[in-house]
């Protein structure tokens, strides 16, 4: 049994996430996780949850504030340039707590860390990983991390918001690489939560903590300058996508259920098992459910919008201490609702 913990996007609302960590490893102090999957924030969270420094990121999801993780100018001298905010103050925070004796833990603790982005260049879905047995996937390319430096751009670009943030070249100076200049931003643009990518690095335990609420939010004014709109517009895109990060895992779970129901039937009715394999394989036709087994999936999701300004890169801290306790609140109810059958980690 592998178990994942796969963190989505959300700026300062990945606050939400360490709310339900905290709760959660109170309560069960054996859960463990052997895979990690982020994308934007969750790529901040997720390495620093693999090293078990959730006092580091308590402490970071509570004090620091918006001029910590962007500066802001004037939009309009910004319009000829890369990005309307300057994401220096973030990249100083990565290099700081993701040094390389960090990088160098992280790879001896044996975790499997996956950072989503998406390369501007082919607009394909390009996820870092140290993995080195990542199996190669069909709808996205797998790219190993190679060093301290290559992992932190590699964070850094998944948690850059296109137009806000800058696109990062994460493959300048890797040796052979074909492609060194290509540009990768955050990999919310094409996947919020990467709940497949911890199925296909063989998870069959997954804690999934997405920080939208999904409930339907009306704005209450009108839109009259180019800034307001073009946030809008990238939460409502972002919201999109998150929908359907949810719904293609859930029905290939499903599937996956349906499938395990038939076989025990067909066992119960007197088919060996040899034969009942044979049933469920095609000659020349690719099963993606061969030798698979049902999933357990466990979502932690805030019943309401946390906050946090569009996009989340609104950084309060008074804000974001509510957000922790909204995220031990649903860890509350979670824990409440769950029955022994569902525990493996006591």
């Amino acid at each position: 049994m592998s178990r994942a913990l796969v963190i989505s996007g959300g700026g300062s609302k990945g606050a939400f996430a360490v709310g339900v960590l905290k709760r959660l490893l109170g309560e069960y102090p054996n859960l463990d996780f052997d895979t990690y999957v982020g994308t934007s924030t969750g790529s901040l969270i997720a390495p620093l949850a693999a090293l078990g420094k959730y006092d580091v990121l308590e402490q970071l999801y509570t004090t620091i504030k918006t001029s910590d993780v962007i500066s802001k100018g004037n939009i309009g001298d910004k319009l000829n340039e890369h990005s309307i905010f300057d994401a220096t103050p973030l990249w100083n925070l990565i290099e700081k707590y993701y040094n390389d004796a960090s990088y160098d833990l992280l790879q001896q603790s044996g975790k499997k860390i996956y950072l989503a982005t998406v390369c501007l260049q082919t607009s394909e879905l390009v996820v870092f990983t140290n993995d080195v047995n990542a199996a190669e996937p069909k709808y996205y390319e797998i790219k190993q991390i190679t060093s301290a430096v290559h992992f932190r751009k590699a964070v850094m670009a998944s948690a850059c918001q296109p137009v806000f943030m800058p696109p990062i070249k994460v493959n300048k100076d890797i040796p052979g690489e074909a492609y060194p200049d290509f540009q990768f931003v955050d990999g919310g643009v094409r996947e919020y939560a990467g709940v497949q990518m911890a199925i296909d690095s063989g998870s069959t335990e997954i804690f999934t903590i997405l920080l939208s609420s999904g409930q339907k939010v009306i704005i209450n004014a009108e839109f009259k300058t180019i800034f307001p709109i073009l946030q809008q517009t990238i939460d409502i895109f972002t919201e999109d996508v998150a929908k359907n990060d949810l719904i293609i895992p859930q029905q290939y779970n499903e599937a996956l259920e349906y499938i395990d129901a038939v076989k025990k039937k067909m066992k119960l009715l007197g088919v060996n098992e040899v034969q009942v394999n044979e049933y469920f394989k095609v000659k020349g036709k690719d099963n993606p459910y061969e030798d698979k087994v049902p999933i357990k999936l466990f979502t932690f999701r805030p019943s309401v919008p946390l906050g946090g300004g569009p996009g989340g890169l609104t950084f309060d801290s008074d804000e974001m201490k509510r957000m922790i306790a909204a995220g031990q609140k649903i860890s509350n109810d979670f824990i409440a609702g769950l029955k022994p059958a569902d525990i493996s980690w006591a």
